[in-house]
């Protein structure tokens, strides 16, 4: 039940008009639900538990039913389920067969139907076609991609958990030579992937940010691969992620005497990067930034101030308000391809984008002959979908793609640092 209700308001955010009206008549049908069915089942328990003292001609009509004066009392919806229920003469035994069978009548009654069939049939009618579209566009990983995380896994270069595959940095820890208060800094990311992509079709791109000295973890948003708060993509789940990413970080130099600062960026791709933007948002309204000390008590797992944003932008609606003064300033990089069939962006989207982005410290860029698949490696999966022409003509090879996305983004995040 509950990853249905992150679904809806999943699909719900992005989608504000078509979902309105079903969610508005779906929460009248409970509302009318509620005035109806219990004061109608309370009605049955009482009548059948009352004493036969108690029971006067006044309470009971010659035809043995309750007036509807008295039913009405209840609700003013519950004569409407109420008037086939007839009620014995009261006695000490309680016939529980009796009182489930007029249970299930009112339950089934045509009030019923009609709540189901006009308030609760549409929401479940768009919910279950979103559902489909959202089976239908499963992408699974390359076999290049699935080769490249076995390599790096089996080399202790990467480590598969439950929620997100983590690539490490290699292991000299001053490779950067970055320090903060006397503590080694790594640099990491956060990374979450595209509607409907596995996310080990990202390995061969975070693995190439690893090489230069930033820790990737990519989240794993199984079973629906949504990224959306109310799915596991949210600022608490950032919280568990700082604890137990960053533990692994700090086990993997354990033989480094140094104390460690591991900042996690936030970034994505396509539905990845408008959560990134949206959980930037979540991150400035805190009181303080997210950060978890270590079990070793001398490192610190926290947030930093950096967003990566690749093939995503054109869904202005779905871009918050970042334009905010913070120290340490809000950073922004937004990295698009030239021959994006998805995202294509005219002069006045992308100043409407910018227009909520921080002034000072945002990049937008275009790869030249870049597309929207390019971001990841899921090409051969894709090629069998009816979806696949919507990513865009591709002119130059999958890995110039890849190489020219992670030189952008490992120079926008190590710039920070200089």
């Amino acid at each position: 039940m509950k990853v249905l209700k992150g679904f809806v308001r999943c699909f719900s955010s992005y989608d504000p008009p078509l979902w309105s009206q079903p969610l508005e008549l779906m929460s009248s049908g409970v509302e009318i639900g509620l005035t109806m069915l219990v004061p109608t089942i309370a009605i049955i328990l009482v009548g059948s538990i009352l004493p036969a003292s108690t029971t006067t001609p006044a309470s009971i009509n010659h035809d043995g039913l309750l007036p509807s004066s008295l039913i009405n009392s209840f609700s003013p919806h519950a004569s409407q389920a109420a008037h086939i229920i007839s009620l014995p003469p009261s006695t000490s035994i309680i016939d529980m067969f009796y009182i489930g069978r007029l249970c299930t009548l009112s339950i089934l009654s045509p009030v019923t139907f009609d709540i189901f069939f006009r308030h609760f049939l549409p929401i479940i009618r768009i919910t279950l076609t979103r559902l489909m579209v959202v089976l239908m566009s499963r992408k699974c990983a390359d076999d290049s991609a699935k080769a490249i995380l076995s390599q790096r896994v089996r080399e202790g270069r990467a480590k598969r958990r439950r929620g997100y595959d983590l690539y490490f940095p290699p292991k000299q820890v001053d490779k950067l030579g970055i320090k903060q208060r006397g503590k080694v800094l790594i640099p990491s990311l956060f990374f979450f992937p595209g509607f409907g992509i596995d996310h080990a079709a990202y390995s061969n791109l975070a693995a190439r940010l690893s090489d230069d000295g930033i820790a990737v973890a990519v989240i794993s948003l199984e079973p629906l691969r949504l990224a959306h708060e109310a799915l596991g993509s949210g600022i608490d789940d950032i919280r568990r992620l700082l604890r137990v990413a960053g533990k692994d970080i700090s086990k993997y130099y354990k033989d480094d005497a140094s104390p460690l600062i591991i900042e996690w960026n936030i970034g994505g791709h396509s539905m990845g990067g408008y959560n990134s933007l949206q959980l930037a948002e979540d991150i400035i309204n805190q009181s303080e930034v997210p950060s978890v000390i270590l079990k070793n008590k001398k490192s610190v797992s926290r947030i930093g101030s950096d967003i990566i944003v690749w093939a995503a932008g054109n869904f202005v609606d779905s871009v918050p308000n970042l334009r905010i003064n913070k120290r340490p300033p809000l950073r922004v990089l937004v990295l698009n391809g030239s021959n994006d069939g998805i995202v294509q962006m005219s002069p006045q989207q992308k100043r409407a984008l910018l227009s909520r982005l921080p002034k000072s410290t945002t990049e937008l860029r275009t790869i030249k002959g870049a597309n929207h698949s390019g971001f990841a490696s899921y090409d051969t999966a894709s090629k069998s979908s009816s979806t696949f022409a919507m990513n865009g003509p591709r002119t130059i090879s999958l890995e110039a793609q890849h190489n020219e996305a992670c030189t952008r983004t490992i120079r926008f995040l190590l710039d920070r640092y200089k």
